[in-house]
């Protein structure tokens, strides 16, 4: 495989990976809840799915989200709809309860990396959001 840079990336990959880990140590919450979390993110941001396209946009399988999906509904946080192209299938939606409680998760989320960014300035937190976004959009772009 040819990189289009020289540089050695494992550094990057390595620091990419620290923060990951040191993000979800720090954010409340059992494995389980941040993976209920994490989908009821997806969902937010690319709703109404079906539970086979969620589960293909947040890289699980798909017993492990229909797993997750009946806590979620359960919670009352996601509900189901009939998906209008197609009778058989049904499309998962956000409830309002759920848009309050990722709501409340992210709140408490960037209290932490308040924290954690507090003695930063507003240039290197605006230059740390500006390479994260332009990472993202260049992952996605693969």
């Amino acid at each position: 495989m040819v990189h289009a840079t020289n540089t050695d990336l494992t550094p990057l990959a390595d620091a990419l990976r620290d923060v990951f880990m040191s993000a979800r140590r720090r954010f409340t919450g059992s494995e389980q809840d941040k993976s209920v979390i994490a989908l009821l993110a997806q969902l937010t941001a690319a709703g109404p799915l079906r539970a086979a396209d969620l589960a293909e946009r947040a890289c699980l399988d798909p017993s492990t989200v229909s797993r997750h999906l009946g806590s979620l509904e359960g919670d009352g946080y996601v509900d189901r709809t009939p998906d209008p192209d197609d009778g058989r299938a049904t499309l998962l939606q956000v409830t309002s309860a759920g848009e309050r409680f990722l709501a409340e998760v992210r709140e408490q989320r960037i209290a932490v990396l308040s924290d954690a960014v507090s003695e930063w300035s507003d240039k290197d937190i605006a230059t740390l959001t500006r390479l994260n976004r332009r990472l993202a959009k260049d992952l996605e772009q693969l």
